[in-house]
């Protein structure tokens, strides 16, 4: 910059003082410029004043004008320049600051140049820069978004693949559930199906081999739906469904076959009762061409007969002469046949046994059953075969399915669930059974309600129904539980007291399940097989049509006999009616019966030991003296009647129980009894 402003002034340096030469020689006034004092010479009188710093700038000393130095003596004018050459030094030093000046605002246009081209470019390369930081900033921002896409697709696949196993989780969980409750309700499906199977396999197995025949189809339907019901319980049990709505519709299957079973059961009914009838029917064509025939039978005899009695008047006549003469002679014979006998009587007295060594002769009615209990039993079977008789419209009517499976229901459903769990439990149970014969809608499956006054024969049915269940139940629950026998005995003994028919009804299937209840030892008819006669006695025919094993016999006359003592020495509910209908004394005359009876091999020595295992606590406590005599006859006495008939295993185990009674003086109570006042 300082190269440049001397070039600028060398450059002006000529045309400056031209134009100074002529405005002096033109100037007649003051000059250009401030204005300023004169020099003075020494000793003049007026001293000139110092100039203002402030008013001017001290001049360059390249433009001053050298002065003399001072002397004593008082200069001269004419060696001090002229005017001119001072205003031409201050033209000189005004157009110096004036060029400068000029120098210094080209300086300053170009300076502002240069500061308008440094920031153009500044304000550009920040645009760029800009531009750049816009472009690098776009950049990183695609670059960042398209790191957050890729972090939010694999977000994305970790939520989804996150929500894909919480849904298999829910929905194994489901499944599980599912399962669960399709177990569950196959389950009550299943008991509900076996109960309802097992009773229809016992009504075809009691059938003879002609009745069976009728029923061959409905056979063959319940094995198929037997087989189907197994591979439902096995396919839910597994878990083969692969769907869910497969675990509901196993349910369904299982309801449709319960359902189905339940069809089949009325029409084997159906179809055994028009059998029944047809058998019926030719039986009464049969007793009407015997009554024909024992008619024509009677009109001969009577023939026979006068002639015989027209003889025989011939034939008196003359035996009447005859005695008279024979009188005399008779008189004479008789004595001798007196005196005769007596001396008969004398020889052969010493060979006739003694009392002590051959018990004496029982009639033939002793042998099987007393009078007095055989009188009951028929008394019994007569009251249940008239109302039997009595329902048959009711059974048999096509029109009363429903209303009959309805009944079914009320019945069976508290009867299966009675336990003794707790009081209000066995209670609850009774009450329902109660309510409904007592005439109190019960609801059933459709939703609808029935009671039992809806029939007039509704009432004798159930009964003969809630019976028969009782008694299934010593199959059942019984012979698996012998604690079971006791809240069933007291809901029996109970409805016993408000519904006397109810226990002759309940006596009567348990008669016809075990004649030995009563006690009856039913003897073998002439002509009658083995087979028959074990039929007789309460044997059954199994599934391939044969008698079933002694084993399986015995356990089911256990049960009925636990049931039966049970019944004896339960009260029932309180306040229910009278305080015993069914007393201990029945089973002190069973047992003093069942001692003078025919033995058989095995059920008499089981049906004695369960009677005395149940009873024994509260005969020998009620009894006392009476009852260990009544022991110690059996094992005196009765034991060696038995060892003839039976050697096995159910004898020894009797003897062995009286054995240990007898040599403790006591015998345990019953486990499972009820106390006084339980419900």
């Amino acid at each position: 910059m300082d190269d440049m402003m001397r070039s600028m002034d060398c450059l002006k340096m000529a045309a400056t003082f031209h134009n100074a030469a002529l405005a002096s020689t033109t100037c007649t006034s003051r000059t250009l410029g401030k204005d300023r004092e004169p020099i003075w010479v020494e000793g003049s009188s007026k001293t000139p004043e110092p100039p203002l710093p402030e008013e001017s700038p001290a001049p360059e000393p390249k433009n001053e004008i050298p002065l003399r130095p001072e002397t004593d003596f008082e200069p001269n004018i004419s060696c001090f320049p002229d005017l001119q050459a001072i205003n031409a030094s201050i033209v000189r030093r005004e157009l110096a600051e004036e060029g400068k000046r000029c120098v210094r605002q080209q300086l300053k246009a170009i300076k502002d140049k240069q500061d308008a081209l440094r920031m153009s470019r500044e304000t550009q390369q920040r645009k760029e820069e800009r531009q750049s930081d816009q472009l690098q900033q776009k950049a990183l921002r695609e670059r960042n978004e398209s790191l957050l896409i890729q972090k939010a697709d694999q977000m994305t696949a970790a939520q989804l693949e996150a929500h894909q196993r919480e849904q298999s989780a829910q929905r194994q969980q489901i499944d599980q559930k599912l399962h669960k409750l399709a177990l569950e309700g196959v389950s009550r499906c299943q008991r509900r199906f076996n109960q309802k199977y097992e009773g229809i396999a016992k009504i075809l197995l009691s059938l003879d081999q002609e009745t069976v025949k009728v029923c061959a189809a409905q056979n063959a339907q319940l094995k198929e739906l037997g087989q189907k019901f197994e591979q439902l319980v096995s396919s839910v049990k597994m878990g083969n469904c692969e769907m869910q709505s497969q675990f509901l519709c196993s349910i369904i299957k299982a309801e449709e076959c319960c359902k189905s079973l339940d069809a089949l059961e009325m029409d084997i009914i159906k179809q055994l009762a028009e059998f029944s009838e047809q058998i019926q029917q030719q039986l009464k064509m049969e007793a009407a061409k015997k009554l024909e025939e024992e008619r024509q039978k009677q009109q001969q005899q009577q023939e026979e007969q006068r002639q015989k009695l027209e003889e025989q008047q011939k034939l008196e006549e003359q035996e009447k002469l005859r005695k008279e003469k024979e009188e005399s002679e008779a008189k004479e014979k008789q004595q001798e046949a007196e005196t005769a006998k007596a001396e008969a009587a004398n020889v052969h007295a010493p060979l006739e046994p003694k009392s002590q060594d051959v018990p004496p002769a029982p009639t033939a009615s002793s042998t099987c059953v007393h009078p007095d209990r055989l009188k009951f039993y028929n008394d019994i079977l007569a009251l249940y075969q008239s109302k039997v008789d009595a329902i048959k419209p009711l059974q048999t009517e096509e029109s009363l399915k429903q209303y009959r499976t309805g009944c079914q229901r009320a019945i069976n459903l508290p009867l299966n669930a009675i336990s003794a769990v707790s009081p209000q439990h066995l209670a609850q149970n009774f009450d329902k059974l109660y309510s409904f014969f007592a005439g109190q809608p019960t609801k059933v499956m459709n939703g609808g309600t029935i009671t039992i006054n809806d029939h007039p024969l509704a009432r004798d049915y159930c009964m003969l129904l809630m019976a028969k269940k009782f008694v299934s139940q010593t199959e059942t629950a019984i012979c698996s539980n012998p604690q079971a026998a006791f809240p069933f005995a007291s809901v029996i003994i109970t409805f016993w007291k408000l519904l006397p028919d109810f226990g002759k009804v309940f006596l009567a299937y348990m008669y016809k399940e075990s004649p030995f209840l009563v006690p009856y030892v039913i003897p073998q008819q002439q002509g009658q097989t083995p087979e028959q006669y074990l039929k007789t006695i309460g044997y059954r025919l199994t599934d391939k049509n044969e008698l079933e094993k002694p084993d399986i016999y015995l356990k089911r006359q256990t049960g009925i006999a636990r049931l039966y003592a049970a019944v004896i020495i339960s009260q029932g509910r309180k306040a229910a009616g009278p305080d015993e209908c069914f007393e201990l004394n029945e089973g002190w005359l069973w047992l003093a019966h069942m001692v003078h009876v025919k033995p058989l091999p095995d059920i008499s020595a089981t049906m004695i030991m369960e009677i005395l295992q149940t009873l024994g606590f509260e005969l020998w406590r009620t009894y006392g003296k009476q009852f260990v005599k009544l022991l110690l006859y059996i094992q005196n006495i009765y034991m060696p009647q038995l060892a003839a008939y039976d050697e096995g295993g159910p004898k020894t185990r009797l003897e062995m129980l009286l054995a240990k009674f007898l040599r403790e003086r006591q015998i345990a109570q019953a486990v499972g009894v009820l106390p006084p006042g339980f419900w």
